[in-house]
């Protein structure tokens, strides 16, 4: 019985030494592994050894976040839809979008013009182009006004932002033309005035 007792005294002793070795292993708080980087407390040797310093990369993009030019897109494409069910029946030909950029406003800041084509949705085959301005507003796009500016037969040309205001040629039918082909230039302008679109010759004559 004695020799038992010393036998598992002596087998407690060790399992103590042991114990005691295991925990002097592991690290403490402060510890500098050898890339002279400050480890967590409680690691093992080679957990420690693991531990990097090196400042984290930053992490690219990610392709959900949208950019500048899709919340462009997404405030075009919301107005516009907005315009289609204003003028019921209508639905927009999204491929025949036009697009030119300048100060519209006076504040130094480019602007965007878009033409828009709206088509009948009630069996006809009547479309009429539309004119939509958007205003740059502490770097977002905001949407100001738009109007109609040619009918069924008719077609615009030319469509560009100059010396504040939307210049455009349009093509209307003259009086022998066929429905599908005019052939009348038209040279027309517009303004935003006040954040309404106002043809430039209206405004003229109004002064």
């Amino acid at each position: 019985m004695k020799k038992v007792g010393m036998l598992v005294g002596a087998m407690l002793a060790v399992l103590a030494l042991v114990g005691c070795k295991k925990e002097a292993a592991l690290t403490q708080a402060g510890d500098i592994n050898l890339a002279g980087c400050e480890v967590p407390a409680g690691l093992t040797a080679a957990q420690a050894e693991a531990v990097s310093c090196a400042p984290a990369q930053a992490e690219p993009q990610s392709a959900a976040e949208p950019s500048a030019a899709a919340s462009d897109e997404s405030v075009i494409s919301e107005a516009l839809a907005r315009q289609a069910f204003i003028f019921d029946q209508a639905d927009e030909n999204v491929e025949a979008r036009k697009f030119a950029e300048g100060d519209l406003n006076g504040d130094g800041v480019s602007d965007k013009a878009v033409l828009f084509v709206l088509e009948a949705t009630n069996g006809g085959n009547a479309y009429a182009t539309h004119l939509a301005v958007f205003a740059r507003e502490a770097g977002a796009l905001a949407y100001a006004d738009s109007l109609p500016v040619s009918g069924y037969g008719e077609g615009v040309q030319d469509f560009t932002v100059q010396e504040g205001s939307v210049a455009m040629k349009i093509l209307v039918q003259g009086p022998d033309d066929a429905t599908c082909c005019p052939s009348v230039e038209k040279n027309v302008s517009y303004v935003l005035q006040n954040g309404k679109l106002i043809e430039a010759k209206l405004l003229s004559a109004a002064y």
